[in-house]
């Protein structure tokens, strides 16, 4: 899976499992290293950089508690971002999070460019994507942050890979939906 750039060892990872799995400790710190970086940068988008250390103190507790039940250690990345993302979702609801975020400064500062073209929406619709509702952000997180394919954020969030595109579809609709009001107040 593509992060930032580079791409998880796979093989590297379910060696790393199995190790873990047997009680190897180094092997899981080395685990926590590598999933760290990608799943701090999906939580602090999907629930807020100040939420992020609680919800991944949370997320290594549990992936802690439940590694020995993963039965196939090649899916350890998918499985530690599902697990990040119900943290998250708890995580929100309690705060109500969603919505706050639509009357954040600094989202609204960081609206430079039109999203009218699907190719050059990567860098502002990051910067957008708190617009979203919780559980589109998520799907257009790991679609356009982590570089995932629909199929592989559905099954991240356990939902229907049909689901996930409407979620998907209402993201980007609520983001568009935005920068017109934004532009039409201008």
């Amino acid at each position: 899976m593509p992060t930032g750039g580079s791409t998880v060892d796979i093989e590297g990872v379910s060696l790393l499992v199995t190790r873990a799995q047997s009680g190897d400790v180094a092997a899981f710190e080395q685990l926590l290293l590598r999933m760290h970086g990608p799943l701090r940068q999906y939580v602090n988008k999907l629930a807020g950089a100040a939420a992020a250390d609680d919800i991944l103190q949370e997320v290594a507790f549990n992936v802690f508690r439940r590694i020995g039940h993963l039965r196939e250690p090649r899916v350890f990345m998918a499985w530690a971002f599902r697990i990040a993302t119900r943290a998250a979702f708890v995580h929100l609801q309690k705060a109500k999070q969603w919505r706050e975020l639509e009357n954040d400064p600094e989202v609204a500062r960081s609206l430079a460019t039109s999203l009218s073209e699907r190719e050059g929406l990567q860098l502002d619709f990051l910067k957008l994507v708190g617009r979203a509702s919780p559980a589109s952000r998520a799907v257009l997180l790991l679609h356009y942050q982590q570089h995932l394919s629909i199929e592989e954020a559905a099954a991240i969030l356990d939902i229907p890979v049909g689901t996930a595109k409407s979620r998907l579809s209402y993201g980007i609709a609520a983001i568009r939906k935005y920068v017109k009001e934004k532009q039409e107040n201008e």
